[in-house]
């Protein structure tokens, strides 16, 4: 788009260029038509016509650009402006051009882990980053849900490689104290698992029995679920949802 610009609300550009995308970057900014915005932010169109046709009294963001009879909004005040008249928090899932597109939080929930940790990985991980999000909508970034579980996969694979190996012999139904669960677990001492139960509360599976001292006792099965379960050192894990 030859010698497009963003316009100020006096002085909208017309643009002599035929199928402008409806969402496109103009000097840094993305703007979307109306029915790139509704379908970006989940209103009908009627929704969108009627906040646009009382502008005058409810603030609406001016368009930016126009082709013809199409505009173009600035993507960033419209979130802003839409949060604020119709109250509502953004999606934790949107569909975009055929695309599924999951929130950070969405994400999180998705694969059994914390916001927190999500957002750790991408500033841990130089070699072979997570996918960066392919939208943000108002304060919130969008991930492609399928490239994203494909790296995630991955990455738990590579994960589960550095687990410690765990010997599956012996009576599945045994009761075994700590020392013998952590040679189980292939921990090199038993110090290993005592500090896991006390600085990592719901890390170990609950207890199948008690000794006569009150210490607890874990049947071997229960172990290798355990163990089946890890993703990483120091985490349990579950198997995503799906």
């Amino acid at each position: 788009m030859c010698g497009a610009r963003l316009a100020s609300a006096r002085s909208l550009p017309r643009l002599r260029v035929v199928g402008t995308p409806d969402r496109h970057v103009v000097d840094g900014r993305t703007v979307l038509t109306r029915a790139a915005l509704c379908e970006t932010f989940g209103i009908a169109r009627h929704q969108a016509e009627r906040l646009w046709s009382k502008r005058a009294m409810n603030q609406h963001p001016p368009a930016v650009l126009r082709e013809g009879a199409r505009q173009w909004w600035d993507q960033e005040e419209m979130a802003r402006f839409l949060a604020a008249v119709t109250g509502r928090k953004s999606p934790e899932t949107i569909e975009v051009d055929g695309r599924t597109l999951h929130s950070r939080a969405a994400l999180a929930r998705h694969v059994g882990v914390s916001v927190t940790y999500l957002r750790d990985i991408y500033h841990r991980r130089k070699d072979d980053p997570p996918p960066a999000p392919v939208l943000r909508r108002g304060r919130s970034d969008y991930f492609d849900a399928q490239a994203w579980q494909a790296w995630w996969n991955d990455y738990q694979a590579g994960q589960r490689r550095t687990l410690t190996t765990v010997d599956r012999t012996g009576d599945p139904d045994e009761l075994v104290g700590i020392p013998e669960a952590a040679r189980v677990l292939g921990y090199r001492r038993a110090e290993t698992a005592r500090s896991y139960l006390s600085r990592n509360p719901g890390y170990f599976p609950e207890p199948d029995g008690h000794d006569e001292h009150g210490r607890r006792l874990y049947a071997r099965r229960t172990l290798w679920a355990f163990a089946d379960g890890r993703t990483r050192p120091g985490r349990a894990g579950r198997t995503p949802d799906a």
